[in-house]
């Protein structure tokens, strides 16, 4: 569905670029490929003790840390971005072109990267997609983007009206969204008429009674649950170690597997911008906006609509950033970068700030 959408918006935009060649469109385009690994974090010793006074190891035990990237770009610099190293790798040199709204060229830009590595012992993919036309009235975006660290997961096509006045950039139009039904929270809805232990039941796991005899006279002082898994592997003597240490696992899976089975919803969202540049030697800034601020849900599957899980039935999605750099006379600069997006009810952003002094 995803890789149709990017078909269709390539041939619906491809007649306004004006070059007709698949050599012109890859022309300045880089591929590129990379490997980064490390040693995991390290980890404080986790000792434990069962009721019969058995001495367990349960530190926990990282793998090493990588990430492995493919991907193409075709992307143009604003002035004030460092120039890319002898060799690109995708990695060390996040471009502020793929956040800002307006691009620093007319004419088609794109990046497809795919990332997949391991962080801290759990493993995870990135995707990015982005399809762009800039022209002097209009502009066109497709982007598909997939964090796996973040739960991210939606693929948007915009169409808008492009009015440039100066150093300022206004545009206004419309955005169509697949998505993952965000909001919705599958564990809370089984909760609501089941006990906790019905669902660790139904996801293979089994509880076992067994009787506490504390003072070794025998009779039954007390009594608790020790837990095995689907495989059979005894994993909690008590049922609040299990609660603690193995239950929000079970809950993380239940809720992917429901997410998951639901599938992908639509919408159709109105979308604004605006987009401020000035660069000169020794001062520039660059700072954008984006905010949708009215929502439709389109096709089936309503009842798992995001406006179902806020007050009222709107809800403001917005992004933005900004970039300033100032050199201080001959030995000083400083600078400051951030980016933020709130899609839904997921947040990603970043901040860098710096001094810099130069010798002479």
């Amino acid at each position: 569905m995803k890789k149709l959408i990017f078909v269709t918006l390539f041939i619906l935009c491809k007649p306004l670029y004006g070059q007709n060649t698949v050599k012109d469109f890859f022309k300045y385009s880089t591929i590129y490929t990379s490997g980064v690994a490390s040693n995991p974090m390290y980890a404080e010793e986790f000792w434990y003790t069962t009721q019969g006074g058995d001495l367990f190891n349960y530190t926990e035990e990282y793998s090493f840390d990588y990430t492995a990237t493919l991907g193409i770009r075709k992307v143009a610099r604003y002035k004030y971005e460092n120039r890319q190293n002898r060799f690109y790798d995708g990695q060390r040199e996040p471009t502020t072109a793929l956040s800002a709204t307006v691009g620093s060229v007319k004419g088609f830009e794109y990046l497809a990267q795919y990332d997949l590595g391991r962080q801290q012992g759990r493993a995870y993919a990135n995707q990015r997609y982005f399809l762009r036309y800039l022209g002097k009235y209009f502009m066109f975006k497709g982007e598909y983007r997939y964090q796996g660290l973040a739960r991210l997961d939606y693929t948007q096509i915009e169409s808008r009206a492009r009015l440039h006045i100066g150093e300022l950039d206004f545009s206004v139009g419309v955005a169509g969204r697949l998505h993952k039904p965000y909001g919705y929270n599958p564990i809370a809805d089984f909760l609501a008429h089941n006990p906790w232990w019905d669902l660790v039941r139904n996801m293979g796991y089994e509880d076992i009674y067994y009787g506490i005899d504390y003072d070794n006279d025998d009779e039954v002082d007390n009594g608790d649950w020790y837990w095995n898994d689907p495989n059979g592997e005894r994993v909690a003597d008590t049922d609040e170690d299990f609660r603690r240490y193995i239950y929000p696992g079970v809950v993380n899976e239940f809720n992917r597997l429901s997410i998951d089975s639901v599938g992908f919803i639509q919408s159709v969202s109105a979308i604004l911008g605006v987009d401020y540049y000035h660069y000169a030697d020794n001062f520039w800034i660059h700072t954008w906006f984006n905010i949708l601020p009215y929502h439709l849900h389109v096709g089936d599957k309503e009842e798992f609509s995001y406006s179902n899980y806020v007050d009222g039935d709107q809800w403001i999605d917005h992004s933005g950033g900004f970039v300033l750099g100032w050199k201080l006379g001959k030995n000083w600069g400083v600078f400051t970068e951030s980016e933020y997006m709130r899609y839904w009810d997921k947040n990603i952003f970043s901040v860098r700030a710096g001094l810099n002094y130069q010798f002479r």
